[in-house]
């Protein structure tokens, strides 16, 4: 009998099958006891393989259909409690996730037109996020928000807009200035004017806690700083 918990899957609610989305399911063959032993006799390199293939699809983007999502399987999940141990990470915490836009890390989703994360246990699992701001309107957020939202994720990707050129300050970026200890941190988009500040904010969220980020350079050599005055309070105090 396979066990899967409840906040995975509802038979009563799919049939017996985890489902994403309905346009991302897919009924897989069913597993004998004998296919699920012979697949777990393969070396542990080429079954993370093989759930990478079935569970990891690339990152969000503006550009992202539909169509353009290769399928997800996470039908795999339910082959035996071993298989469903050592897939689950493949599932949400190599996967990148579309943060909510005032919730930030609650409801999480892999695509606009897939539903939600709800389970607090999976949100927990996940380790890189991608936002979408935009500069010309209120965040919704704070900076303490964004600041226990991300700091120590794995990846953390900024997308930033805004209607016309020059028509907004980068007063929403400045709220991701708290956020500490990304492993890979990436601000992109609508940013061609504050070219500096957007280099200086992704090494600060790389940064340590407490790291006060004055290289040798200073910034003082930095053009236009005057532009993002409170990056400089920033500075400092840390310093």
């Amino acid at each position: 009998m396979l066990i899967i918990p409840d906040s995975v899957h509802s038979d009563d609610d799919n049939d017996g099958y985890y489902q994403v989305s309905h346009s991302c399911s897919l009924l897989l063959p069913p597993f004998s006891m004998a296919n699920s032993l012979a697949f777990l006799a393969f070396p542990g390199e080429i079954r993370n393989r093989i759930y990478a293939l079935l569970l990891v699809v690339p990152p969000p983007s503006t550009t992202t259909s539909v169509v353009e999502t290769p399928p997800i399987h996470p039908e795999v999940l339910r082959v035996s409690r071993q298989i469903y141990y050592e897939a689950l990470p493949f599932l949400y915490a190599y996967n990148t996730f579309i943060a909510h836009p005032v919730r930030l890390y609650r409801f999480p989703q892999l695509r606009r037109w897939i539903d939600p994360v709800l389970a607090p246990s999976l949100i927990g699992l996940i380790r890189r996020y991608h936002v979408f701001v935009r500069l010309e309107c209120d965040a919704g957020f704070s900076a303490e928000e964004a600041r226990d939202a991300f700091s120590g994720v794995d990846e953390l990707t900024v997308e930033v807009f805004q209607s016309q050129f020059k028509g907004s300050g980068n007063g929403v970026l400045r709220l991701f200035e708290g956020v500490r200890g990304v492993r890979k941190a990436r601000v992109f988009g609508s940013i061609t004017e504050w070219p500096e500040y957007v280099a200086w904010l992704e090494r600060r969220m790389m940064s340590s806690e407490g790291s006060d980020l004055l290289e040798s350079r200073g910034w003082k050599d930095m053009v236009g700083f005057e532009t993002f005055p409170h990056m400089l309070e920033s500075v400092q105090v840390a310093a």
